[in-house]
């Protein structure tokens, strides 16, 4: 079988063990109170065939909005304040910055965007490519899916977690975020970024935008000014805050 299969918008999955994304394809589910409204490809985005502004948004759990309704994601009410905006959040719970660059060379083609962010997650998280043509999503603190419940899993977890290390976790983003940057540049497409303290101790480029968006305020424990339904994940007013920050960081750099 053919590996970039995995490339493929047709074949693509967010894991080859229990991919989260088919199954929710065209369903609105309720999660922890929150409503969770997921398009013809399973993101909690707008539909493929709305036209418009198309804001195309790519990260983790945090992109896609855990823990808060459809309304109240990031990337949802950023739409909301630039007009005639298509949501396009392709954001994934748990996905790592390898599945946001592979996402991103996936769709851009299909979506064609007009402005493109991206949200950085924690430089541990990987995907690994297996012996039987799968791609599973690795977070070394975390054993679940393929990684608990197949010996192959169970052994790889081990040994991929022994093998990891700081730098080699920060190199990784590094390469990942080069493709992405020649990528967007070479469609000459307006883009922009954010990511965590740790990456930008190294790391800076005119693309930043520099807000860490799990750190906007350092007045309670956790630096959230709310969380949501979950207990975990940023809540409403955290996300509008970002947005607000994020919107006029976009209208000052691009005049949108």
């Amino acid at each position: 079988m053919n590996p970039l299969k995995h490339f493929n918008k047709d074949t693509f999955v967010s894991s080859t063990y229990f991919d989260g994304l088919t199954e929710l394809r065209n369903q609105v589910r309720v999660n922890s109170g929150c409503s969770y409204t997921h398009n013809e490809l399973g993101f909690r985005a707008d539909s493929i065939y709305k036209e418009g502004f198309k804001i195309m948004t790519i990260g983790c759990s945090n992109t896609e909005g855990v823990g808060v309704d459809d309304k109240d994601t990031w990337p949802a009410i950023l739409c909301s304040m630039i007009p005639n905006s298509v949501n396009v959040n392709l954001g994934h719970g748990g996905r790592s910055n390898d599945y946001i660059s592979r996402t991103l060379l996936t769709f851009y083609d299909f979506f064609k965007p007009d402005l493109v962010t991206i949200l950085y997650t924690n430089l541990h998280r990987r995907e690994i490519y297996t012996e039987q043509n799968g791609v599973e999503g690795f977070i070394p603190t975390h054993t679940n899916g393929y990684f608990k419940n197949t010996p192959d899993g169970s052994k790889k977890q081990s040994m991929l977690f022994k093998l990891q290390n700081d730098n080699e976790d920060y190199i990784n983003w590094y390469k990942n975020h080069q493709l992405i940057k020649l990528f967007l540049e070479s469609k000459e497409c307006k883009w922009v970024w954010d990511g965590s303290e740790q990456i930008r101790k190294y790391y800076t480029d005119d693309n930043m935008f520099d807000k860490d968006y799990c750190h906007l305020t350092d007045k309670t424990p956790n630096r959230l000014i709310d969380s949501g339904t979950d207990g975990i994940h940023p809540g409403p007013k955290h996300n509008k805050l970002y947005a607000e920050y994020l919107r006029e960081y976009i209208r000052n750099k691009f005049t949108i």
